[in-house]
């Protein structure tokens, strides 16, 4: 077991930004977004930013931790990725938000891409990766309320390595949905019962398909998995829209209405969702697919180039799909998990993030740092205050 303690003094310059961007309002729903805090490094300068973090509250404060981004160079310029053990504690103060500057505990190892959910007051994460390659350990974030610290312990790992995993808990049941491996995407379903003297993963009805990338909800004591991507033998992932619940007492998987904007079906990966009531499901940032699809085409492409001057010629055209990409996929899903339907209520007033979770506290959304276009990474840890009529 290892004990982190920190000790609670604040900045004295308040984060909380406010930009008040204009909310977007659809059907009754209403969503106004402000920017709650940037990620900062050491020296108190504006950070990267994280792809992949661990996302979630312990008591009043809310924990960055992991992740993996470029600090140097992009990748399309030889810059290496770079994964964090650091956890990131960003507190209320009256004005707002502040980062703990004394706080300097660290997490077992670097990871990033993980699968991490809330139960209670602590964090469970499991899977991911770093410089070793893909990881099955698991472990918990607690608070530790004798010394106002953090504690950070492993649980049992994984049955199986996994990356881009997707978890999420009802109670005290962790449920671990898919992934990557090294050469093939997961259809595996496992459970972790916290609450027991003894924890042991079990394995549960499988996917229906594999995926990696998935959005995993819960709602009204069923687990919603939305969208992903399966990973082939070429190397061109296959590209999700469909939905499926799972219920977790009759231990079945529904086929749902795939997604949509209300008009048409669409492809979806890497976003953020939490459940806004008791019949809606709020989806906010992710990818459909489509520079992506065309990213890993030139990457099978350069890798059976015949010749060296193909080999570049390839090389060039896919550095440049990088560098003029606009950004992901800026538009707020609302899918009723009640009527089966899905609509688009407005867009995201700053890039879309993936790759990175969102939590929910009452009727407020915060979203994760992320990455906004392929390589590049945001510092943006942004609030959303939802109104329902």
């Amino acid at each position: 077991m290892k004990k982190v303690s920190f000790i609670h003094l604040f900045s004295s310059i308040a984060m909380l930004i406010s930009t008040h961007i204009v909310a977007q309002k659809d059907c009754g729903i209403q969503v106004k977004w402000e920017l709650a805090a940037r990620m900062e490094n050491a020296d108190g300068s504006v950070s990267t930013g994280f792809a992949g973090a661990i996302f979630g509250k312990l008591g009043n404060a809310i924990i960055i931790a992991g992740g993996a981004n470029f600090p140097d160079k992009k990748p399309w310029e030889g810059g290496r990725k770079n994964y964090s053990n650091e956890i990131h504690v960003l507190e209320r103060s009256a004005n707002g938000f502040v980062w703990n500057k004394l706080h300097t505990s660290k997490l077992a190892e670097p990871v990033a891409y993980c699968g991490s959910t809330q139960i209670d007051d602590c964090i469970v994460y499991a899977g991911g990766e770093n410089c070793n390659g893909i990881t099955a350990r698991a472990f918990m974030l607690e608070l530790n309320k004798a010394n106002d610290g953090i504690t950070v312990h492993e649980v049992p790992q994984l049955p199986v390595a996994l990356t881009n995993v997707a978890l999420a808990s009802i109670g005290k049941v962790v449920y671990a949905f898919g992934g990557d491996m090294t050469s093939s995407s997961s259809d595996a379903l496992y459970s972790l019962d916290i609450g027991k003297e003894k924890l042991q993963w079990k394995q549960l009805a499988s996917l229906p398909v594999a995926l990696a990338n998935t959005t995993a909800v819960v709602q009204n004591g069923c687990l919603y998995v939305i969208g992903g991507r399966t990973k082939t033998a070429s190397g061109i992932s296959e590209l999700h829209n469909a939905v499926f619940s799972f219920d977790p007492q009759k231990q079945a998987w529904k086929n749902c209405s795939p997604i949509s904007d209300g008009k048409n079906v669409m492809n979806f990966s890497a976003g953020s969702g939490v459940a806004v009531n008791d019949s809606l499901i709020l989806i906010a940032g992710g990818d459909n697919g489509k520079v992506f699809h065309e990213i890993e085409t030139y990457l099978y492409r350069i890798a059976h180039a015949s010749t060296d001057e193909e080999r570049m010629k390839l090389t060039v055209e896919k550095n440049k799909l990088n560098t003029d990409h606009t950004g992901f996929y800026k538009g707020m899903l609302l899918y009723n998990t009640v009527a089966d339907s899905w609509r688009k209520i407005g867009e995201l007033p700053f890039p879309a993030h993936v790759t990175t979770k969102a939590i929910v506290e009452g009727n407020n959304i915060f979203l994760s740092t992320g990455e906004v276009k392929p390589g590049v990474r945001t510092p943006d840890i942004m609030t959303g205050k939802i109104h329902i009529d």
